[in-house]
């Protein structure tokens, strides 16, 4: 049920590691370049992306999957993880995916093709902005998710927006905790006060969030289309 690709060998390990102690026993964790040639024979095989893929990372041009050149001509490996993405899921399938805000703001060709197939041709859902320091003190730069749905044929009637000012930790380099543990987290097991969702949206981000999903299948039982943008 669980697959994974990386060509770190370390990470390899860890990430193996980590699916064994929540639980999942077999994960199909494989040693593998994502963006390379070889990753053809996984087209449309998976239902859910869900992946935090290099911002900058090398990218060894020359052996880049052709395909994904087709999609979006670029050196910039977080456009064309992306665009792996999209090959890699079934249709109706759904993805989670961090990206630099660059992708949303970029004005290259290869960053306006890469809107455009995301919001003409598939079905972007939302796109949730994060603040700039959660990934200190690693990097620095602002990041967002991007959600959407591989549809081939379009969709995207509304865009759901969130602006995230805070996390539960942090935003320096120390990332400490703002809140007692059981009020960190998007399901904290404690209720927040209004004072203290301001030092961490995530939980108010996944109840809207369903909230929304709930509503757009009611809308599409009934047969009924919905037009707006929520968010904070």
């Amino acid at each position: 049920m669980f697959h994974g690709f990386d060509f770190d060998n370390t990470m390899l390990r860890i990430g193996s590691m980590n699916m064994l102690l929540h639980g999942v026993e077999n994960p199909v964790v494989r040693y593998k370049d994502s963006l390379a040639e070889e990753h053809s024979g996984d087209e449309e095989a998976y239902t859910l992306v869900l992946a935090n893929p290099p911002f900058a990372g090398s990218l060894d041009y020359e052996n880049t999957a052709k395909d994904l050149q087709a999609i979006v001509k670029t050196k910039k490996t977080e456009l064309l993880f992306v665009a792996l993405f999209l090959r890699l899921l079934k249709p109706g399938g759904r993805a989670a995916v961090i990206v630099p805000d660059g992708v949303l703001f970029g004005s290259s060709k290869a960053h306006k093709e890469l809107r455009r197939l995301l919001v003409e041709e598939q079905k972007l859902d939302a796109v949730i902005s994060l603040p700039g320091g959660v990934f200190k003190p690693y990097a620095g730069v602002s990041t967002a998710i991007l959600l959407f749905t591989k549809t081939n044929s379009g969709g995207t009637d509304f865009v759901w927006f969130y602006d995230v000012d805070a996390d539960g930790l942090s935003l320096d380099d120390k990332r400490a905790p703002l809140l007692a543990d059981e009020k960190l987290g998007a399901v904290p097991t404690a209720k927040l006060t209004a004072e203290e969702h301001n030092k961490n949206n995530l939980p108010d981000v996944l109840t809207r969030w369903l909230r929304l999903r709930s509503a757009n299948v009611s809308r599409s039982l009934s047969g009924v289309e919905g037009n707006g943008v929520e968010g904070k």
